[in-house]
């Protein structure tokens, strides 16, 4: 055998061998890593509402930015007292990821920012800056930040996409 015939066997077993161990990795590591984003939904749940007034259920839709929404049931009269959406939208250096709490009067309960690859310093400037949203179904209001154009626009888009559906959700379109 040549040297180059024997050099490319040897790339090829290195390469098996490493995407194997690559994907029994990730493998024993994914419903870790799950788990751990999953408490970080559940700990900002509980920075809006005493969760033990609820029942939790989680629509997953997965389209247009939205990923997921909490459907929060009152126990006491079964009625939906709140919806959280878990939404993202494109900012500067990647998707921004947003915890928005709606009650059933369109007020904004509150609203978290979960991810985000936004660069240091401006990215403390944006996760605790207040943008004045207490009304869903108006975004007048909006406060943008200044020097963080495409990451204000990401966060901007992220209340646009549950305005343009939390009339019907709380109508009852989440059972459509």
């Amino acid at each position: 055998m040549n040297g180059g015939l024997k050099s490319g066997l040897v790339l090829l077993i290195l390469g098996i061998i490493s995407g194997t161990l690559l994907a029994v990795v990730n493998s024993l590591t994914a419903p870790k890593i799950e788990e751990i984003e999953q408490n970080i939904v559940y700990e900002s749940l509980e920075n809006f509402y005493d969760l033990d007034n609820y029942v939790i259920t989680e629509e997953n839709i997965e389209s247009d930015g939205l990923d997921t929404i909490y459907i929060l049931t009152n126990k006491s009269d079964d009625q939906i007292g709140a919806l959280i959406y878990l939404v993202s939208a494109a900012g500067y250096n990647g998707d921004v990821t947003m915890l928005i709490a709606i009650n059933n009067d369109y007020s904004v309960e509150g609203y978290t920012i979960v991810s985000q690859k936004e660069n240091p310093p401006i990215n403390d400037d944006f996760v605790h800056h207040d943008y004045n949203v207490t009304d869903i179904t108006n975004l007048n209001d909006f406060d943008a930040i200044a020097g963080a154009t495409y990451t204000s626009t990401a966060i901007r888009d992220c209340f646009i996409i549950i305005s343009d559906r939390v009339v019907s959700d709380f109508g009852g379109g989440l059972n459509d």
